[in-house]
């Protein structure tokens, strides 16, 4: 049920914080079940920057699956649950088709991929990494689709990988890495890879012999403009004016209907977790200087300088472990093979310690098993610890290592020093030991310590743990995040957690008055709103978008025709277009629309800093018979 009313209250999250979050706002609120809802309001002039949210549980049960929706969005748990939200309010199989490709085509930025080849699986892409080149977008693509009854099949063809939907009984090319697709000569359909492949065998090898697929300017990809969360290091990935285009045929290169990326794109992959007690999740916006490969990745980018080698859009996190020793509770998350002795059973300290002591003659070590599972890709992490070593005779033995299915790793990280003893305070960088490279990311991994007391002191001694503090660096594709918006946000937490625990739920962010964005524009005067066109190339006018801002000038326009009544995706990704002019008019090429129907379009407004507007109202004409 929705709270009339929230409490919000400035708490301290000491550990590993964005340095800007001072100049923010901060929200937290506690559920004590597990589904709850509550309102924020966000101030400013425009959408804030989203920095962080965080996940805590205060409880004594684990947080099974906890997740977090504004306003309906970002319930990204697994395939079926985005596809569901991606074709909210679809009805067809196009309309299906259709909206999954501009989600995928804004979601996944076209740069080069991470090397994880998980991120064929959209799971991983949209939740972990955000970014790949054009067999990931084809992957999740049909990911996608096929979870919403769609068909859809990835086609290799020259150099480049594209995806087909099949709707209103034929296949049709959407290629959601470019942003383009093909409209064939009834300006309603999008043609298919056969039947661009054709197109081209005809074409003796000349683009300007080609019909459907020729470089004329008919078809062009959507303008995409990639940035950080803070609209910096700006990349215009299509800038909607450059003829694009990929060769399905050339010189006798066969396309084909390709598989092998199967076994990648249909792992049982979703965003599962668990916190124990005393475990929170932090996941940031914007992340720093770590992210899968990242060390290859620089060392290419000072080679070659190329924009698309670094993500631009990424973010990070940690899952962090501080357990209560002495906690009753606490001896269910450690290993029950060769186990240590706590303290909450036998009140001998520290909290935990050996259980039976060594010598020549019983010589297991005493071990305990921290595992880490994370549905994000860990990209390093930090121990750190107190033991106590009560001797430093030859059974008075204590070290950490560090095991991993992925790799495989099996890595001795710490030693007590020779001869210490007493209380020892440690802290061991696993930046390196956990360091992601490879065709798989790594989403586990046991911290085991290995500890004895000999049993030959005299007076008796104690080997064991005082206190430990986890700390998991996570990779987290910024858009899967729960983003607050300005004005009135409904937030929905939810995880499977039975009965009464507790759980607090910290929302960061930064409100922004620097810029008014301009208003939408006003209203449609050509063609005139439910009127007519006089012919099948209008000059399009509107009303002008006002800016507040002294100084301001509205310096480019982004229009949108369409076959849909609400307009949500154009005729043909030729006919999303950024004019490139601050004036409210823009003349529609002829070629485009056809006699007697029934045409939708919208626009928006950008500022000369950048800044876009709301999206008109959507508008419709019809053309002449």
């Amino acid at each position: 049920m929705l709270k009339d009313t929230v409490v919000t209250a400035l708490l301290s999250v000491a550990l590993l914080l964005p340095a800007s979050e001072a100049l923010g706002k901060r929200y937290s609120q506690v559920a004590a079940v597990g589904d709850y809802a509550y309102e924020i309001e966000v101030g400013g002039t425009r959408d804030p920057v989203n920095e962080t949210i965080i996940i805590e549980n205060l409880g004594r049960k684990p947080l099974v699956n906890p997740r977090i929706t504004v306003d309906g969005r970002y319930d990204w748990f697994d395939i079926p649950a985005m596809a569901a939200e991606i074709t909210r309010g679809c009805v067809t199989d196009e309309e299906k088709a259709l909206a999954i490709f501009g989600f995928i085509r804004t979601n996944i930025q076209h740069l080069s991929p991470p090397g994880d080849r998980e991120n064929h699986n959209p799971v991983i892409s949209m939740n972990v990494y955000g970014y790949g080149n054009c067999s990931f977008h084809a992957t999740a693509f049909v990911s996608m689709c096929e979870a919403v009854g769609v068909g859809a099949r990835v086609w290799e063809v020259w150099h480049h990988t594209v995806s087909e939907a099949f709707y209103n009984n034929a296949w049709h090319m959407l290629d959601s890495d470019i942003g383009l697709s093909y409209l064939m000569d009834d300006n309603r359909t999008i043609a298919s890879v056969e039947q661009l492949w054709a197109d081209q065998k005809v074409t003796e090898g000349l683009e300007e012999k080609a019909n459907l697929s020729a470089w004329s300017g008919r078809n062009k990809a959507i303008y995409l403009l990639y940035d950080d969360v803070e609209g910096g290091n700006a990349y215009v990935s299509q800038d909607g004016i450059r003829q694009r285009g990929f060769r399905y045929f050339h010189d006798g290169y066969f396309c084909y209907v390709q598989h092998d990326y199967n076994d990648w794109t249909h792992l049982p992959r979703t965003m599962a977790l668990t916190l124990r007690p005393d475990e929170k999740i932090i996941r940031n916006w914007k992340g720093g200087d770590k992210y899968y490969n990242h060390k290859a990745k620089k060392a290419r980018f000072e080679r070659t300088g190329g924009k698309e080698v670094l993500p631009i859009r990424y973010g990070d996190g940690r899952i962090v472990w501080t357990p209560d020793l002495r906690s009753e509770d606490f001896p269910l998350y450690l290993n029950r093979n060769f186990p240590p002795a706590y303290e909450v059973d036998d009140g001998q300290s520290p909290p935990v310690h050996v259980k039976f002591r060594q010598n020549d003659d019983y010589d297991v070590l005493t071990r305990t098993r921290w595992k880490v599972h994370s549905p994000y890709t860990i990209i390093g992490g930090r121990l750190k610890a107190r033991v106590y070593r009560g001797g430093a005779n030859k059974w008075d033995r204590l070290r950490a290592l560090v095991y991993s299915p992925t790799g495989p790793i099996s890595k001795n990280i710490w030693s007590a020093p020779e001869g210490e003893t007493g209380v020892i305070d440690l802290e061991v960088d696993l930046d390196e030991t956990l360091y992601p490279t490879g065709e798989r990311g790594r989403h586990d991994y046991i911290l085991e310590f290995l500890f004895s007391a000999d049993r030959g002191n005299d007076p008796p001694t104690q080997t064991g743990i005082e206190s430990v503090e986890l700390v998991t660096d996570i990779q987290v594709a910024p858009n899967s995040l729960p983003a607050l918006s300005r004005g009135r946000n409904i937030i929905r937490y939810r995880d499977e957690t039975p009965g009464e625990h507790k759980v607090r739920i910290t929302h960061i962010w930064r409100e922004r008055s620097d810029n008014n964005p301009p208003s939408a524009p006003g209203g449609a005067l050509y063609p005139p709103a439910g009127g007519k066109s006089r012919d099948l190339a209008p000059l399009f006018r509107w009303r002008k978008a006002r800016d507040r801002d002294k100084g301001d000038k509205i310096a480019n326009h982004w229009i949108s025709i369409s076959f849909d009544p609400q307009c949500r995706w154009p005729v043909a990704t030729a006919m999303m277009k950024v004019t490139d002019s601050g004036k409210a008019r823009w003349k529609l090429p002829a070629g485009w629309l056809n006699r007697d129907t029934t045409y939708y379009w919208k626009v928006k407004a950008r500022d000369s800093r950048g800044a876009w507007g709301r999206w008109s109202a959507v508008y419709s004409f019809s053309t002449p018979e």
